[in-house]
């Protein structure tokens, strides 16, 4: 009997101590495992983005949207916005955004974000840059503008023409001397919308930037330099 006793409290302490250690092991074991989900789920953005906001579309969503730096240069103008989403471009949150918004569309990818521009323009998507081909339609004015190329090695002074269009977009040509040729679109806002090589061409983004300064726009196209009075566009 008294060997009995001590088999059944051996056996009720190896129970008790089953339940308790084995409690703690499964704790701890999956306390782990969420901190690693959580730790691969955790996403350093790289030190080329300029980053805004804590999500997007909504706050703690993993894609945010992205400021001006050399990794987005390429893809920003006046009438988007550009997010990025961690992953490739088939990510769950990438067909989220594009699924969503008919007006987004996958441009590029970098340091491992996929970039994604989203019209901000009313209208459907490319109603901004329908222009006409240059050829379809009268030139408004001609005259003579700044131009720079190879980052103001060559500064001379360019023929244009402006074309007016109907819905009070304006696209501008400008000649070069070589004979190559630029199209600088602008949307009904007075804002670059696009450059193309020339008017019959599709509008891009690409790589332009403006600035406006005592009534004269100032656009890089790449390594181009030119200057547009807002007169030129207004036919003043």
């Amino acid at each position: 009997m008294p060997h009995a006793a001590r088999s059944f409290s051996s056996a009720l302490y190896a129970t008790i101590a089953a339940l308790v250690f084995g409690a703690g092991f499964g704790a701890g074991g999956a306390s782990t495992s969420a901190q690693a989900a959580g730790t691969a789920n955790r996403f350093e953005w790289p030190a080329s983005f300029v980053v805004l906001g804590d999500g997007y579309p909504h706050s703690g969503d993993a894609c945010r949207r992205l400021g001006e730096s050399a990794a987005t240069a390429n893809y920003l103008d006046h009438t988007s916005m550009l997010v990025g989403c961690p992953g490739a471009s088939d990510s769950a949150a990438v067909r989220a955004i594009v699924g969503h918004h008919r007006h987004a569309r996958v441009v590029g990818e970098a340091d491992r974000v996929t970039l994604i521009s989203i019209s901000t323009e009313r209208g459907p998507v490319g109603s901004q840059n329908s222009h006409a081909p240059l050829t379809e339609s009268p030139i408004s004015a001609t005259g003579t503008l700044p131009c720079e190329r190879d980052n103001g090695q060559t500064k001379t002074m360019c023929k244009f023409g402006v074309v007016h269009h109907s819905d009070r977009s304006n696209t501008v040509v400008v000649y070069w001397p070589d004979g190559t040729t630029r199209a600088i679109f602008f949307g009904v806002n007075g804002r670059v919308v696009g450059t193309a090589a020339a008017a019959s061409d599709r509008p891009m983004p690409g790589n332009t930037l403006t600035r406006k300064h005592a009534g004269i726009n100032l656009i890089s196209v790449g390594n181009e330099r030119y200057e547009i009075e807002d007169t030129v566009l207004s036919g003043g």
